[in-house]
């Protein structure tokens, strides 16, 4: 199994696991579900080397859209999060599995990253 990219600055190395949608604004809850077990598999990786120097590693799951405007990361704050949605016309239903996808980043420490790409 492999990343999608990876970035290091300083000591931590991000694997970035992306997916896109180009008709919606996030990817299918299949392509999402693909991207959440490679998020579990990193989280729990025990050690990570690159070039025998070890790094903290912090997975990223990046979900793109062509149809979004801005940028919002499971780590901000609940107000910045309802804006995103908002200004993006998410729908009540994709409010939730949004809701509940940061939710289960921030309990299994991982990132999502939701973008314009």
């Amino acid at each position: 199994m492999t990343t999608d990219e990876i970035l290091i600055i300083g000591k931590t190395l991000y694997l970035i696991e992306s997916e896109h949608s180009k008709g919606s604004l996030i990817p299918s809850k299949g392509d999402i579900k693909d991207g959440l077990l490679k998020m579990i598999l990193y989280s729990n990786l025990k050690k990570v080397m690159v070039d025998g120097i070890e790094y903290q590693a912090t997975p990223i799951l990046n979900l793109t859209s062509e149809k979004l405007k801005g940028e919002i990361k499971s780590t901000g704050s609940e107000k910045e999060i309802e804006n995103f949605l908002y200004t993006n016309k998410f729908s009540a239903s994709q409010k939730v599995f949004v809701n509940k996808l940061f939710s289960e980043a921030v309990v299994n420490n991982f990132q999502i990253i939701i973008q314009n790409g």
